[in-house]
């Protein structure tokens, strides 16, 4: 028999998409009071939700692994769980939904899927217009929540890095002290998953160069990307830092400690944000109403006059002179301008901040 309170959340794809459903999980810890909060994620996502008040315990599978996903499959088919809520509704996320036997089984109204759900929510509302009314991504998650008859408020990200992981990155900050100066350090991420929503390479370096003499510049970067960074920070005229290696616990404390995130629309984007920590983000396929927050120092930088732009393709369809056009239309004098605003912001909120 399921327990009366045993919850599973399906949340396995992209790092950023799981932090934008912590409010999901914060609405059901606080709707289903007593409830055991399970998450499955893919491997290599538990360090986002360490620490999370509001996660009991994380299922990582590797989706690549047949041994890993037999073992889900026969982990999920053993059932247990009073109710699953599918934040993914795809395919693979359906046919899991239906392994547990649930008795209640929130999902996406996505034809070929809904046969898995015992509750089906609208992907996303549809204005007047019959066109999907854009809104913050969290807010679709917060739909299937409140499906289930559970009041849920409140679009702010959860994110918590360790002890140790502070320990490591102050640890680093420390030893540049000398180096960095009084300055305050602002981290530039200049790759991203889609090709189609990165900026130009030169254009941050171009960028960083302009921020170096009021800021100590330090380039973040992940799996694979470490020598696509170095090349771009080797563009630079005036000195600048490589982040040590990072997981995702390590990279929370340094963006937790750095006074801005210049970067593309991407995960770490939506780390800094959950951390407390301004961004300024260059958009162009994806939209900021979508991927940014509503609230907060947060800046978007993006092209304007193209009738293409936000067409959500991760690679552009376009070719010649339009091709590109939303990322190559993005000047470093605006991404520059808006960074400099947001610094200027923080060190007048300092005193009474603390930060």
């Amino acid at each position: 028999m399921p327990s009366p309170e045993r919850t599973l959340v399906i949340r396995h794809r992209a790092a950023g998409d799981l932090l934008l459903t912590t409010p999901a999980l914060r609405a059901l810890r606080a709707g289903i009071p007593g409830a055991s909060i399970d998450v499955l994620v893919a491997a290599g996502m538990e360090e986002l939700l360490e620490g999370n008040p509001d996660v009991d315990r994380v299922l990582a599978f590797d989706r690549k692994s047949v041994a890993s996903q037999a073992a889900l499959y026969a982990r999920l088919a053993r059932g247990g769980y009073r109710r699953v809520v599918d934040l993914v509704s795809n395919p693979r996320s359906a046919i899991l939904s239906a392994l547990t036997r649930a008795p209640v089984r929130a999902g996406y109204d996505i034809p070929g899927r809904a046969w898995a759900y015992t509750v089906r929510v609208p992907r996303e509302p549809l204005g007047a217009d019959g066109r999907p009314v854009l809104r913050y991504a969290p807010e679709a998650a917060l739909d299937v929540v409140r499906a289930l008859g559970i009041s849920a408020q409140g679009v702010a990200l959860e994110f918590r890095a360790g002890a140790r992981a502070y320990k490591r990155i102050d640890a680093w900050l420390g030893k540049r002290r000398d180096e960095f100066g009084p300055r305050p350090v602002v981290a530039c991420l200049p790759t991203g998953s889609w090709p189609a929503k990165t900026w130009i390479a030169e254009r941050f370096a171009t960028a960083m160069d302009a921020l170096a003499e009021e800021a100590a510049i330090v380039w973040i970067w992940g799996p694979g990307e470490e020598e696509t960074v170095a090349a771009v920070r080797a563009r630079m005229a005036r000195p600048s830092w490589m982040a040590p290696p990072t997981g995702w616990q390590e990279l929370g404390a340094l963006l937790a400690r750095s006074a801005l995130l210049v970067t593309n629309d991407s995960g770490p984007k939506h780390v800094a944000v959950a951390v407390g920590t301004p961004t300024v983000t260059i958009y162009g396929p994806t939209h900021p109403r979508t991927w940014h927050p509503p609230a907060g120092p947060h800046a978007v930088v993006e092209a304007t006059g193209l009738d293409c732009l936000h067409c959500n393709a991760n690679r552009c369809p376009l070719e010649g002179a339009r091709h590109h056009r939303c990322m190559r239309d993005v000047g470093v004098e605006r991404v520059v301008d808006a960074s400099r605003t947001l610094l200027r912001a923080a060190e007048r909120e300092a005193p009474c901040a603390g930060r």
